[in-house]
């Protein structure tokens, strides 16, 4: 049975394109954990972890889908590109949430190798370096830790994406600095696009005022894509351009 000082923890872990990367380095942690991934297809080379078969149902009702089945006091929210830091960073935030009286916490990310300049430094300002855990006005499932009881009694709401965004407002999120995941992506226009849109119509549902409200301030915005294009090259300004357009469709 788990105790205050071997706690245990589910890892939940939504997937539908691969095995997810990040999987030994859940298991190795230095507290109980059981990793559970949420297949929406087939999977292969995960052995001795819990495969529950869904049907994707958008980044919300999915996550819950698991909850039913977990019978540990926390539940750990990834995703499946994701690896953690170390062997001791689910405990941080395990101890984080604790401390701090948190309704939930979450974790720094830090990017690939590979990762563009323009990744490398708005993960650097969403997840900044730090020691200690502190407030945040802000939540992120790539790397989140709840008592399971608390989503029992406040579910994840039922949205396509910014499930974390929606579940946070009004709520005491903590953010750890010191637990962290590797975790980037290659940035790709439509991809992009498609995400900026939807994240910024979910900003609008909640009373959100628009970044980009009309196409005069869309064109009046364009300017503004040739800084970041001079540090991240070329290749950066359809990623740019693609962003921004998401912007004014999402907020619309």
């Amino acid at each position: 049975m788990a105790t205050q000082c071997n706690p245990a923890v589910t890892v939940v872990i939504p997937t539908h394109r691969h095995t997810p990367m990040g999987l030994q380095g859940f298991r190795d942690q230095d507290i109980s954990t059981t990793v559970m991934v949420l297949a929406n297809g087939n999977v292969s080379g995960i052995d001795g972890d819990h495969v529950v078969q869904v049907d994707w149902a958008g980044h919300g009702a999915t996550r819950m889908a698991a909850i039913e089945q977990i019978d540990t006091e926390y539940t750990l929210f990834s995703v499946d590109d994701a690896t953690p830091v170390g062997e001791g960073a689910v405990r941080a935030l395990v101890e984080a949430l604790t401390e701090g009286c948190y309704d939930a916490v979450f974790g720094r990310q830090i990017p690939q190798d590979d990762a563009d300049v323009i990744t490398v430094e708005r993960l650097a300002e969403w997840t900044p370096k730090g020691t200690n855990h502190y407030k945040m006005d802000r939540h992120d499932h790539v790397f989140a830790l709840y008592k399971t009881s608390t989503l029992r009694e406040f579910p994840l709401p039922n949205v396509a994406i910014a499930e974390d965004l929606h579940w946070s407002i009004g709520r005491r999120i903590g953010y750890v600095p010191n637990a962290a995941v590797i975790h980037s992506h290659k940035r790709r226009p439509m991809e992009l696009y498609r995400r900026t849109k939807a994240i910024h119509s979910e900003l609008k549902s909640i009373g959100r005022e628009p970044q980009v409200p009309s196409l005069i301030s869309l064109l009046g915005a364009l300017p503004g894509v040739v800084k970041p294009t001079i540090r991240g090259g070329i290749i950066e300004l359809p990623n740019q351009i693609a962003e921004l357009i998401g912007q004014w469709r999402g907020g619309r």
